[in-house]
């Protein structure tokens, strides 16, 4: 049975100052009293970082989609598609979609996705076999044969520089 006085007491504290707030006041008094009066600060735990296959894996996609986004969502955490927050924009770009206003790839998560899960099955298989969205890391195979054909160039030729 609820203590009628502490309710008389406590509901209009509650009332302005939300239950949360005063939660977090009674949790720093119960501390301080436990720690001989000293009070210390409430430790909030961390909210985990965002991820783009639980993000997927929330959204509401019929089973044929779901592999093919969540594939792409995989491959956005193991930074193959989107790399790079310059990744991000560009792909925003390309496809008009308004950028995320913060300065973070986890912020674009929802945008990008929401965006790609209305997208036309063909256009989802384009994106995710064309690799243009892969940054910098899948050049270096090509780079990398271009510098040795023009050491070999080169080296067929040398007045040719």
């Amino acid at each position: 049975m609820p203590n009628q006085k502490l309710d008389v007491v406590l509901r209009p504290i509650v009332d302005e100052y939300g239950l949360g707030s005063v939660l977090e006041t009674l949790g720093k008094i119960a501390s301080a009293q436990e720690n001989g009066g000293k009070a210390k600060p409430l430790r909030r735990k961390a909210k985990p970082k965002p991820t783009a296959p639980a993000y997927v894996a929330k959204m509401d996609l019929p089973a044929d989609r779901r592999q093919a986004i969540g594939d792409l969502a995989e491959r956005f955490e193991r930074k193959d598609f989107l790399p790079s927050l310059g990744s991000v924009a560009h792909f925003c770009e390309a496809y008009g979609v308004e950028p995320p206003a913060s300065k973070t790839r986890a912020s674009a998560i929802p945008r990008v996705f929401k965006f790609i899960a209305d997208l036309d099955d063909a256009e989802i298989q384009k994106i995710s076999d064309s690799g243009m969205f892969a940054g910098a890391s899948r050049l270096g195979p090509i780079a990398d044969a271009i510098r040795r054909n023009g050491r070999a160039a080169r080296a067929k030729s040398p007045s040719m520089l």
